[in-house]
């Protein structure tokens, strides 16, 4: 019997420190029943969630993929067949066994639809696969939210899509999707360092995995490495959202070329901020408090459903006694109008400073 366990996400709860944790392999260990499967066929960690553009068309793909899609759609169809071609050799290889158990991350497979999630079952089933084991992470709405804030605010100035009255988590409707599909091979789990094995994600992974499957061993790890997609602060957000502002993009989601440039200068701020400068970036209390609201419904439905119970699940009413009215973030909407902001504002005109000696690709 060959397994498959799926870490599916969600996004923003701790993917990435798996995903640097559960390395790739290319062969079984003789001292593990495991084969650990790449994300990518370029050999690296990032980026994740090849797996989503052999299923997703390329406008629908995340941002990464997408762009290198823009880039070059010749090379990106070579590499998805390679890709595809990597988890037809590693599950059928021409010779040796095939793994007794295979694990595969990409918090990408989060937002497959129905019809993608059997799609994918028949897949893997057509290669061999006769047992599931699916993993998912939730963590509290407004917790995702000020996360999911926090990366897209690094390389983009368009947050329309972050409208407190208009976002959602959709914790419900992607786990009923994968539910239908899977059934009680699916496990959900709190992305709560207090309710976590260990206060960790990674030997919590390994913990829930081998309660799931213990007639397999252990899912082997790397030491977990401290300040995976380290956040950034306040100052540095809208310092950057400033920079932005005066090279603009010529596309919501820009080209390859200006990510490349951000991520860069991102680096370049790491490196000035060597003394911990700066100040937490935090939601405005009106934002946290219609996000919460908006997600009641869902959060009851995950504590009966899954017996998970996130922070401050019980702390809101599903209908607040005084709503923010919907004007109260017009568009378009700024990074300013959905943080409670108290700047360190020196830090901040230093900032300034050193990124007005620096100019930004629009393409």
């Amino acid at each position: 019997m060959t397994t498959l366990v799926l870490h599916i996400g969600s996004p923003k709860t701790g993917s990435s420190a798996i995903q640097a944790a559960i390395k790739p392999t290319r062969l079984r260990a003789r001292s593990s029943d495991w084969c650990v499967l790449p994300t990518n066929p370029y050999r690296k960690p990032e980026p994740a969630g090849c797996i989503a553009a052999l299923y997703e068309p390329p406008e629908e793909l995340p941002r990464v993929w997408s762009q290198l899609h823009r880039a070059d759609p010749r090379r990106f169809a070579r590499d998805v067949a390679r890709y595809r071609a990597l988890l037809h050799r590693r599950l059928q290889p021409r010779w040796g066994t095939r793994p007794d158990a295979l694990f595969l991350s990409s918090e990408y497979l989060w937002t497959f639809r129905v019809e993608l999630i059997e799609q994918l079952r028949r897949d893997w089933s057509d290669l061999g696969i006769d047992r599931f084991q699916v993993i998912a992470y939730v963590r509290s709405p407004s917790s995702f939210f000020r996360s999911a804030l926090q990366q897209h605010a690094r390389l983009s100035t368009s947050f329309r899509r972050f409208r407190p009255h208009r976002w959602r988590y959709r914790i419900r409707q992607r786990l009923e999707a994968w539910q239908q599909v899977f059934g009680d091979d699916l496990v959900v789990r709190p992305f709560d360092r207090t309710q976590l094995h260990r206060g960790c994600v990674v030997r919590d992974l390994q913990e829930t995995v081998q309660h799931a499957l213990p007639d397999h061993s252990p899912l082997p790890a790397a030491p977990v490495q401290a300040a995976v997609n380290e956040s950034f602060s306040a100052e540095e957000l809208l310092a950057m959202q400033e920079w932005m502002l005066r090279f603009p993009a010529h596309s919501a989601d820009g080209s390859l070329r200006r990510s490349k440039a951000l991520w860069r200068q991102w680096q370049r701020l790491k490196r000035c901020r060597g003394d911990g400068r700066g100040t937490p970036v935090n939601l405005d209390p009106a934002v946290e408090h219609v996000i919460q609201a908006r997600h009641q419904a869902d959060l009851d439905w995950l504590a009966s459903s899954f017996a998970v119970h996130l922070e401050g699940s019980n702390s809101v009413q599903s209908e607040p006694a005084e709503r923010p009215p919907l004007d109260r973030w017009p568009e378009p909407i700024a990074l300013e109008d959905l943080l409670d902001l108290h700047l360190d504002e020196p830090w901040l005109e230093t900032l300034r400073a050193e990124l007005a000696r620096r100019s930004l690709p629009r393409e």
